[in-house]
């Protein structure tokens, strides 16, 4: 399921990775890793990123590209988790990662749009929420308007409205990140995944293996980078001292580029269970719908593939003419309290900083994380970022907590009573005597159920995901699938990096 994003020649990256001690080695190269790159390669720091497939491979390249600080009814629900301090200093997050794009579009080469943001009720069930989010963003300083029928081209009983939000391409800002990132001296490298890192007092070591079709890592040898410090942009947190994975739930949820004879104007999200979102996008010089929605925990529920027909269905029944072009799907990750998790690593040294649970809302909340930990690392720290990400649990999280935890458990138990009775023919073929997985997830040993949608196993526990091959996809796991004992894996000779959007293109 591949994005409209990708088109054209990717930026140049490499395979090979200097040796010696860098003084700050970036692993993941989406919006976080590559914006905190730039910053620090052109205030004079050494710096590598290391990607496992290609920039923007994982939820930045598929997003819809919407940067706002109305994020549906987010701000409302952190304020009822007891985050008001919190709340705040995320809005003055928000509006700082959307200035400081902004100011930076044209070095970048993307193309900003301006839009007004809605968040709406679709039916009288919603219309507290949204009550509720129009009186959070108020309280929390945002020019917010309150619509009783917004003019919208679904069925809506009320709306909350900011003006003046952006969009944008994400293909285009990976493009762009990449490209200013190496002028300034960054090394971006594909083809490496990050196994283990090990923190001493004078130095953080990683622990990198080769990634890419036709290798096996179990096999592969391991290159060991050196740095002064580190930062994890990886989406889940795929090194983990302070159990952030129990803070996270990962979501997948679908998204569809349609063309239409009226695309709409503003970036509206609906509120409630089943959300959806829609805008519209320029794309190759012409317009076109952008819908989102059919969210659900990964690996979990109805089929991968029920669900986006299920978006499908609803697309064309408010855009009967919507002809598709691509469908494909993306992987957040959503926190108890609702706010971002970004900062020390803790352990030996301070000096291994994360960035993670962004809720759906990464591109805003990705650059301003970016902007947080290369401010701590130059010196120059950002004014709220300390009250928004260096926060205590509270006895009221515990609720959230156990929440998630439930879903965990009753997600891995479906798991191991579904996938050994039902594996669909294409797992049974891709667990064939020519590969032999065990498709038990090497994080924490979650049984995996097949999505026929993707074509890959989703872990129900925490939400990595694997190809056919067993190879890693996303999510907190670092290490491929096993294989049956006794049975020889495949073997080539043959090294090579990650598909680029451009080699898939020319497929």
């Amino acid at each position: 399921m591949e994005t409209i994003w990708w088109r054209g020649e990717p930026p140049a990256t490499t395979t090979g990775i200097a040796a010696g001690r860098h003084d700050v080695v970036v692993v993941g190269a989406g919006v976080t890793g590559l914006t905190t790159a730039w910053l620090l390669a052109r205030a004079g720091m050494g710096v590598v990123v290391v990607e496992a497939r290609h920039p923007g491979a994982g939820t930045t390249g598929r997003t819809t590209g919407k940067v706002s600080a109305l994020q549906g009814t987010l701000l409302s629900r952190a304020l009822a988790a007891g985050r008001e301090d919190q709340a705040e200093a995320y809005v003055a997050s928000t509006l700082r990662a959307m200035s400081w794009l902004e100011e930076h579009a044209d070095d970048l080469g993307v193309p900003l749009e301006r839009r007004d943001a809605l968040t709406y009720a679709p039916t009288s069930a919603e219309r507290p929420a949204v009550a509720a989010e129009h009186r959070a963003a108020r309280q929390l300083g945002l020019p917010v308007a309150w619509l009783g029928s917004p003019d919208l081209p679904v069925p809506a009983v009320g709306a909350v409205a900011l003006p003046d939000q952006l969009q944008l391409d994400p293909g285009r800002l990976v493009d762009g990140l990449t490209r200013a990132a190496t002028a300034a001296g960054a090394t971006v490298v594909t083809g490496w995944r990050l196994r283990r890192v090990r923190q001493r007092a004078d130095q953080v070591v990683l622990s990198l293996h080769r990634e890419g079709p036709g290798i096996h890592a179990q096999g592969e040898p391991e290159l060991r980078l050196r740095a002064g410090r580190a930062v994890l942009a990886t989406g889940a947190a795929v090194v983990d001292r302070r159990l952030h994975f129990a803070r996270l739930e990962a979501e997948r949820s679908y998204l569809l580029a349609a063309e239409t004879a009226s695309p709409p104007s503003p970036m509206a999200f609906g509120a409630g269970a089943s959300i959806r979102s829609f805008r519209s996008a320029e794309v190759d010089g012409r317009r076109v719908l952008l819908v989102g929605g059919a969210g659900h925990p990964t690996g979990r529920g109805r089929s991968e593939s029920e669900r986006l027909a299920e978006l499908r269905e609803w697309t064309v029944e408010h855009w009967p003419d919507a002809t598709e072009l691509a469908a494909w799907s993306a992987q957040d990750y959503a926190t108890t309290d609702h706010l971002p998790l970004v900062g020390s690593l803790g352990g030996p040294s301070p000096d291994v900083h994360l960035a993670t649970g962004f809720n759906k809302w990464g591109l805003t909340s990705g650059v301003a994380a970016a902007l947080a930990l290369s401010g701590n690392i130059l010196g120059t720290p950002e004014p709220w970022a300390e009250r928004l990400y260096e926060r205590s649990w509270r006895l009221r999280d515990a609720a959230a907590l156990a929440s998630i935890q439930a879903g965990v458990a009753i997600g891995g138990t479906a798991a191991a009573v579904q996938l050994p009775m039902s594996t669909p023919t294409s797992a049974r073929r891709a667990m064939s005597a020519e590969c032999r997985l065990i498709p038990v997830c090497t994080h924490l040993g979650g049984v995996l159920r097949w999505n026929d949608q993707e074509q890959s196993y989703d872990c129900p526990l925490h939400g990595s995901r694997f190809d056919p091959d067993g190879r890693v996809l996303e999510g907190p796991a670092t290490r491929p699938l096993r294989r049956l004992p006794g049975v020889e894996q495949r073997k080539t000779n043959d090294v090579t990096t990650p598909e680029s959007p451009a080699d898939r293109k020319e497929k």
